[in-house]
């Protein structure tokens, strides 16, 4: 469900107070889907992880059929190079597995305060920026997770608002500890 342009009482952009052109973040999050304006991590990094341990277990079990269609003297190397891959493949998959928990606990604890910033924040398509309402930045959980990073009346860039969410949900910047 997406809002259309509408002029709103409640809210003004600093820079374009006439501009009818005001949307939450949401809302265009929602018609464009840019990376920039995701409220949480995309966890990549474990996916590559368990592809790497895929790759290890299909070379480990075609060194194991080669040695065996082979014959002979190639049996035996062809078995422990099959063997050294599989066992890549699970080290792999257990690595996968374990990063892939540690980093969606830290998703789901940061996410109420990455949230409440990209709830707060409105759209101006004239500055193609993001900006908060007058007195958002002064109270509650909003003001707690950016405080001292923008001030009422602040358009700020989609790059600059990217990293204002990952900090109140504490995820390290968009290259940090929750990257790929």
């Amino acid at each position: 469900m997406t809002e259309e342009y509408r002029p709103t009482l409640a809210v003004a952009c600093p820079v374009h107070p006439d501009n009818a052109r005001i949307r939450r973040v949401s809302v265009v999050y929602e018609e464009m889907s840019p990376q920039l304006l995701r409220p949480g991590p995309v966890l990549r990094a474990a996916t590559r992880l368990a592809w790497a341990g895929t790759a290890c277990g299909v070379l480990g079990m075609a060194a194991i059929w080669i040695g065996n269609l082979i014959g002979g003297q190639a049996v035996r190397p062809g078995l422990i190079a099959g063997i050294v891959c599989v066992a890549y493949a699970l080290a792999l998959y257990g690595w996968a597995g374990a990063r892939r928990a540690r980093l969606t606990t830290i998703a789901q604890r940061g996410l109420p305060g990455a949230l409440a910033v990209w709830r707060a924040a409105w759209y101006c398509d004239l500055c193609d920026g993001v900006f908060f309402q007058p007195g958002t930045l002064r109270y509650g959980p909003v003001a707690q997770a950016v405080a001292g990073s923008v001030k009422d009346g602040d358009v700020i860039s989609f790059a600059a608002f990217h990293r204002l969410v990952w900090k109140a949900g504490g995820y390290g910047g968009p290259r940090g500890r929750l990257a790929g």
